[in-house]
């Protein structure tokens, strides 16, 4: 690599914090991605996925060549040290009421006119007990404000790490399952817009899920 080549990638900040994402990920865990060659690497797309941990976007994020948009809660968002970060990598804030809704959606709808890969996590929060949770409505919305395609995601592994609500409030939260440990995203065909329904997306997301695991 030259070194404007050097020089490129120090002023492309989302290009250094995807980098900088992939170490993390890499030290902490061990992820396999399955299908994540389909994801496009240019044009607009929405992905959805299980929310299992806190780290969930981190894993995502690692296994996906192009800027991911995060729609993220916005007392997470605004958190020390993570603002910094989902700042520059235009994530999208979010809190349950109305105006906060419509400005997300706007965003959102903007993001992907612009051809901007949104992800989403249609559970709305992580789960407290390592099952699929009911998907919210919101993503239906989007699509039809948005005709893009739905890549759907599925997180194995994750439930039990310290970044997940297996352990909420035990102090075995803190203690180390295993180092470096497996974790597998599989990405499923992509499903076009006209046959998007929560109910599509949860059953599809639910198969992905069971073929390795929780």
């Amino acid at each position: 690599m030259d070194i404007m080549k050097k020089l490129y990638f120090l002023r492309d900040r989302e290009a250094f914090y995807r980098f900088l994402a992939k170490i993390a990920c890499l030290a902490v865990y061990q992820p396999k991605y399955i299908g994540f060659e389909q994801i496009p690497e240019t044009g607009a797309a929405i992905l959805i996925s299980n929310h299992v941990s806190y780290a969930d976007g981190l894993v995502i994020a690692s296994g996906v060549n192009r800027p991911v948009r995060f729609i993220i809660d916005k007392d997470i968002y605004n958190a020390p040290l993570v603002h910094y970060f989902m700042k520059y990598n235009r994530a999208i804030p979010i809190e349950p009421t109305r105006d906060s809704v419509i400005k997300a959606l706007e965003e959102v709808s903007s993001g992907l006119a612009n051809g901007d890969i949104i992800c989403i996590f249609p559970e709305g929060q992580l789960t407290y007990t390592g099952s699929l949770g009911r998907f919210k409505t919101g993503i239906e919305s989007m699509v039809k404000r948005n005709p893009v395609p739905v890549y759907p995601i599925a997180l194995t592994g994750l439930w039990g790490s310290m970044f997940s609500r297996k352990y909420l409030g035990s102090l075995k939260r803190w203690v180390p399952k295993k180092f470096s440990q497996k974790v597998h995203a599989i990405c499923g065909a992509p499903i076009p817009a006209e046959l998007v329904s929560i109910n599509r997306l949860q059953e599809t997301v639910m198969r992905l899920k069971y073929k390795v695991g929780n």
